[in-house]
């Protein structure tokens, strides 16, 4: 696929997906080819806001977290020698929200993005599409998808105003649906699609990108396993409890399959992927159920607490940050630099996920 458009819009749902990591990892290298002028990034200021507002947000979780987790582990005070020390320094979401926001104004900085003002967008335009259940408003809690109505309508009169296409970077399904009964905009899917897509379309990289797959290819039952590995060393945490709650006991990875890569940044001698894993586990768990354990009223604590024992088959989908290196060019030397997926710990969630077996324990855990 060839690049159609420099103009791109990315959507606060794809800066999500990547943890607004603004200066770091995939949305370093954004920066560098916005910076290179690979492409011109369109940013609303509805979308500019809503950024804002969720970094404010996840700054006072994310300090509110680390107070909680400090008073739980208060035994760590005894152990200054290791890193994990360090959670005991205090940190407000003040102080975390100023030095992500920083980094995400630094991101807007770049002279190839343009923030644009939805002030010009018609409300009536926007309205007539909410009232007639039109894209972005095609799903239920229909009312949430204003902000992006609007932002999408601004976009759409820059594409128009100027003759050319936009890139629509989202992975909203209601944003897709909008982009489907658009001519002159194309979907993406996430940010390393866009990456991939400006590289590849890079005449400077056509050679590398070439060599570049072919290794990839060569070394794809070594990436599997080194992935294998690392999930197999990995620490597990189940959705729908909290990442300390001791519940998983005992994970088997089952499979592991290369679902999709995508090219970050290539040159002679090595080249970077995001590669995405779809990876099978099956999983042990205890859980507590106090619906059956007997509640003593005086005292108002249980008596005991009864658990219930399941294994749950989990269908997930992991990406990894992928180094490929080879020395002089040559295939010979092919090797992995580096394989290191993007979350500390994997989660487990019910999305795709099969019971396999169930019980219910009595109070001897039999």
């Amino acid at each position: 696929m060839e690049l159609e458009t420099r103009l791109v819009f990315i959507d606060t749902s794809a800066y999500e997906n990547k943890n607004y990591q603004f200066g770091q990892h995939i949305l370093g290298r954004l920066q560098e080819l916005i910076e290179q002028e690979k492409i011109h990034l369109l940013v609303t200021d509805v979308t500019k806001s809503e950024i804002e507002s969720h970094l404010k947000k996840k700054s006072v979780e994310a300090a509110s977290k680390i107070k909680h987790i400090t008073k739980d582990a208060m035994f760590l005070r005894n152990t200054s020698e290791l890193d994990c020390y360090g959670i005991f320094t205090k940190v407000s979401s003040d102080e975390i929200y100023d030095l992500v926001h920083k980094k995400f104004l630094e991101f807007l900085a770049g002279r190839c993005v343009e923030i644009i003002s939805v002030s010009s967008v018609d409300p009536n335009v926007v309205f007539n599409a909410y009232f007639h259940n039109l894209p972005p408003f095609d799903k239920e809690s229909k009312k949430h998808e204003f902000p992006d109505a609007f932002a999408l309508e601004a976009v759409r009169q820059i594409s128009l105003g100027r003759g050319h296409a936009v890139y629509i970077v989202s992975s909203d399904g209601d944003m897709k649906s909008f982009c489907a009964n658009e001519n002159s905009f194309i979907h993406l899917e996430s940010v390393d699609d866009l990456i991939d897509l400006i590289v590849r379309s890079d005449k400077a990289y056509e050679e590398p990108t070439k060599f570049a797959d072919e290794v990839f290819e060569l070394l794809q039952e070594k990436i599997k396993a080194l992935a294998l590995q690392a999930l197999v060393d990995g620490e597990f945490n189940y959705e729908n409890t909290e990442p300390f709650d001791d519940v998983i006991r005992s994970i088997d990875i089952d499979s592991v399959t290369i679902k999709k890569k995508t090219l970050q940044n290539v040159d002679a001698e090595w080249a970077e992927y995001s590669v995405e894993f779809d990876v099978t586990v099956i999983a042990n768990y205890q859980f507590s159920d106090y619906d059956r354990s007997p509640w003593d009223p005086e005292d108002k604590q249980y008596l005991f607490v009864l658990n219930n024992e399941s294994i749950i088959k989990h269908k997930e989908t992991y990406t990894a940050h992928l180094m490929l290196t080879y020395d002089d060019g040559l295939k010979a030397k092919a090797d992995i630099g580096e394989l290191n997926f993007e979350e500390s710990y994997f989660e487990l969630t019910d999305n795709d996920a099969e019971i396999l077996y169930f019980k219910e324990l009595d109070v001897n855990g039999e």
